[in-house]
């Protein structure tokens, strides 16, 4: 081999070697950015480091409790490391549903495979396609939120069932094209707070006054 091509061969190495360790430093200094934007959205928000997770942003957005970390799967490199969102709070739908939005692969509940698929208008943004084994109402909350937060939503997915939510969001190592995140809990929030879920909940049966206060004086 000539010597300028030798010249080439450690031009490139030396490229490919910068590139991983800027990869490397990048994804750290990204995740820290964007989980303190997310505290600084919820309520009570903290970031925490916990054991064989790293950091993660815990908080409240409206009525839910949100948890939101970033996550690497060895099974699904296309999609990792992707931003998960954990939201526990009143959902109030009657049978479980999960939305993929945009080309989007794997599931957040794998049962969720064998539930028929439906495919939802997009209006311009990336393509909505829920699974559900019955057939969600025109005016589903998931679904109507998903479609009005669409034309912010990055690839990713969207599990709710009755009381818990959980999301699946594409991650980038640049920290300004990770927006799609927060149309995500936009989205959460709302479904959480839709009129649909309030009446949901206010239809809800409650123990009596005074078996919730034994109830807490028992727990003293």
């Amino acid at each position: 081999m000539s010597q300028w091509m030798w010249y080439v061969a450690g031009a490139a190495t030396g490229v490919m070697v910068y590139s991983i360790i800027a990869a490397l430093i990048r994804v750290p200094l990204t995740r820290a950015a964007v989980l303190e934007e997310v505290r600084k959205m919820l309520r009570g928000g903290v970031v925490e480091k916990t054991p064989g997770r790293g950091l993660q942003a815990r908080g409240r957005l409206g009525q839910l409790e949100v948890t939101v970390d970033l996550a690497d799967d060895h099974k699904r490199r296309g999609q990792s490391p992707m931003w998960r969102v954990l939201a526990v709070g009143p959902v109030r739908i009657e049978h479980p549903i999960e939305v993929t939005v945009g080309e989007w692969k794997g599931w957040i509940d794998s049962w969720m495979q064998l539930a028929e698929s439906r495919s939802y208008p997009a209006h311009g943004g990336p393509a909505l396609v829920g699974h559900s084994e019955v057939e969600p109402a025109p005016d589903h909350p998931v679904i109507a939120a998903l479609q009005r937060h669409h034309a912010t939503l990055a690839p990713g997915a969207l599990h709710a069932r009755p009381d818990l939510m959980r999301a699946e969001v594409r991650f980038s190592p640049r920290a300004t094209d990770n927006r799609g995140l927060f149309a995500y809990l936009g989205t959460m929030a709302e479904i959480s707070d839709s009129p649909a879920s309030r009446a949901r909940h206010d239809a809800a049966p409650r123990a009596p006054r005074t078996a919730r206060t034994m109830v807490a004086h028992s727990e003293r």
